[in-house]
């Protein structure tokens, strides 16, 4: 897909042409970086109060939140202007520390995943515009039809810059319908599972209670048929071999 040059790179596939060793560069270098990757990325400084800010970006797929209300705003406050469950109780401390930590020859990843309840992946329009002041799950239909759930999910590492001393968050989306994620076995019961371990504040912040009644009872039923048909065992493991 890429071509190193003798000023940079090359996009075969789009046919474009980075030039990286011009000074000054010929665009910001955020614009680049959304054309080089697929991830969003969003680059974390050290001020001087110790806290790490968010100070650069390129998120073109954000889903349900937005960079611009997030710039200049230090880790505990993107997490709490978000309203992120039990944050100050149980998480606020050990990630700001975690945060100092991190190291240039030591990425760390991690997964989180959502429902939604539309195909948008670039912004899910159930929980209002993107250019509205106010969005959320409030604004979203109840009990729509399965074919409408989505289940999206997020890749994201942490690495330390080793010239800026700056932090590199990358977000890399994967985003399928919840009809065909089911179709793995295990899934549908594991999904399940996971859904109804959510205590009140996470379900509320997931905004389950738009979709946790038709999607429940539709993972139910999968997981039903995986077990009459034998690809699965109550507690056991999968009589197929990942892949499949």
């Amino acid at each position: 897909m890429f071509t190193k040059t003798s000023v940079g790179v090359d996009n075969i596939i789009t046919n474009e042409s980075f030039n990286i060793t011009q000074r000054p560069l010929l665009e910001e270098p955020m614009r680049t970086i959304g054309r080089l990757i697929q991830d969003d990325i969003a680059i974390m400084v050290e001020g001087s109060d110790g806290q790490s800010y968010l100070k650069s970006g390129s998120i073109i797929l954000p889903g349900f939140w937005k960079l611009e209300e997030k710039f200049n705003m230090n880790l505990s406050e993107i997490h709490t202007s978000g309203d992120v469950p039990q944050f100050r109780e149980k998480l606020e401390r050990g990630m700001v520390n975690f945060f100092k930590r991190v190291m240039p020859d030591d990425m760390v990843i991690r997964h989180n995943y959502f429902m939604q309840v539309d195909d948008g992946l670039a912004w899910s329009h159930s929980i209002g515009p993107e250019d509205s002041p106010h969005v959320g799950w409030f604004t979203a239909e109840k009990d729509k039809v399965v074919e409408n759930h989505w289940f999206r999910s997020e890749r994201q590492t942490l690495r330390r810059l080793p010239r800026s001393g700056g932090v590199a968050f990358t977000i890399r989306t994967y985003f399928h319908p919840v009809t065909e994620v089911a179709k793995e076995p295990y899934v549908p019961g594991r999904l399940a599972s996971a859904i109804r371990s959510w205590g009140d504040d996470v379900a509320q912040y997931k905004g389950s209670e738009k979709y946790k009644s038709i999607l429940l009872n539709f993972l139910d039923q999968e997981n039903q048929k995986q077990i009459d048909l034998g690809l699965i065992s109550k507690g056991g493991e999968s009589h197929l071999k990942y892949p499949y």
